[in-house]
């Protein structure tokens, strides 16, 4: 193969890589979307105060779950018509149900317990939005 047809092939190849990188940019990381830090922080309102005794531990768990369930549903819609998917321990959904699941851990530490009913459903509920938001990420895009 001639210098002449390796640039032609370099040409051709351009474009579908070209069109990957257009992709994958149209997906903000979910560290700079609003979703993200109004889960972050609605989150950590929610852990201040029911350490601080301004709210039941049920309502902190609630809220946290809540809002982690929805973020992690927002994110895999919003990532399902790209192609490219990171792995899930490289996710904002992953670290933030790690963060809902630890601040449910510390709240029931701190006031003697939370009943174990809810913090199954909460955790159930968290695993039920990481799948699902993960298979919505999985979805491949549709024709334009």
């Amino acid at each position: 193969m001639g210098f002449i047809e390796k640039l032609k092939l370099l040409f051709k190849a351009r474009q579908p890589a070209i069109d990957i990188i257009n992709e994958v940019k149209e997906v903000k990381a979910g560290y700079k979307t609003v979703p993200f830090w109004i889960t972050l922080i609605g989150s950590a309102l929610s852990l201040v105060a029911a350490l601080q005794g301004m709210v039941p531990a049920s309502v902190s768990l609630v809220a946290t779950t809540a809002l982690t369930f929805f973020y992690n549903v927002l994110r895999g819609a919003t990532k399902a018509d790209t192609t490219a998917q990171k792995p899930l321990i490289q996710t904002t959904e992953f670290w933030l149900g790690v963060l809902g699941q630890v601040s449910a851990a510390l709240v029931a530490l701190k006031q003697g317990g939370v009943n174990p009913a809810w913090l199954t459903t909460a955790s159930t509920a968290v695993g039920i939005a990481m799948a699902a938001g993960q298979n919505l990420a999985g979805q491949q895009p549709t024709a334009k």
